[in-house]
């Protein structure tokens, strides 16, 4: 098991999905340590939830992040 994600970088962590779900090619920087090369897995459940696994293997992280989505509404567009 590895180093979950502290706290204090969820905001950064989340930025970081962000831009790589704009440029999954490009290499994301991990949110702990800054070691380019973070992995990144989505393994959403659209439309209920998002997933994403983070996998660092300089400093160990290995996270998940668990983002609720709102239901749809009966009758909604």
């Amino acid at each position: 098991m590895g180093n979950p994600l502290p706290v204090d970088k969820l905001k950064l962590a989340l930025q970081r999905i962000a831009a790589w779900r704009l440029a999954a090619a490009a290499p994301v920087d991990c949110p702990v340590c800054e070691a380019s090369g973070l992995e990144i897995v989505d393994r959403s459940t659209r439309p209920y939830a998002e997933w994403y696994a983070l996998v660092c293997s300089s400093c160990g992280l290995s996270h998940t992040i668990h983002i609720p989505l709102a239901p749809t509404m009966p009758g909604g567009d």
